[in-house]
This record gives structure tokens, sequence and C-alpha cells, in this order.
């Protein structure tokens, strides 16, 4: 497989492609995982990059547009507000 552009990334083209055939390998030796499915995806397909990014954005987004007591309980995962 070959990286063929590089766009929503601040990867060079020769890390994209590095990072692939490490993932190639890998599922050689020890079969496929989500995380290495994932990892060819990425490095081969310029949309799933695009969505990747647009996806932490706007989790990033909604953290920082959360008022302070709201995170608190998502990162102390209070449901319930009890605390």
């Amino acid at each position: 497989m070959r990286v063929d552009n590089n766009k929503y990334t601040n990867k060079t083209m020769q890390e994209m492609q590095e990072q692939l055939n490490r993932c190639l390998d890998f599922e050689k030796k020890f079969g496929k995982t989500t995380r290495t499915t994932a990892w060819i995806k990425w490095c081969t397909d310029e949309k799933y990059r695009k969505r990747s990014i647009d996806f932490n954005q706007s989790i990033a987004r909604t953290i920082r547009n959360m008022n302070p007591i709201k995170l608190n309980n998502v990162l102390n995962d209070d449901r319930y507000g009890r605390y």
C-alpha cells in the first residue's frame, strides 16, 4: 500500500509510510487488532484522518465549553451529582 497525500496531518509522507509498514508487519506476526486496523485506515484514507481530527476537535470544544462543575462531574464519572 502507498500513502498518496498528506492533508490533515503534520506527519511527513515518509513517517506515514513507515507507520503503515510497521502495522502491516505487526499484523503478519500477530494478526489483526482494532488498533492496527485504525492505524492502517488513518495512514491510507484522507477522509478518515479528517473525520478523526474533526471528532477530536469537537470533543475539545465540548470540554472547553463546559462549566467547571459539569467538567468535574464528567471527569469523576459523577452521573448522579452526589458530590
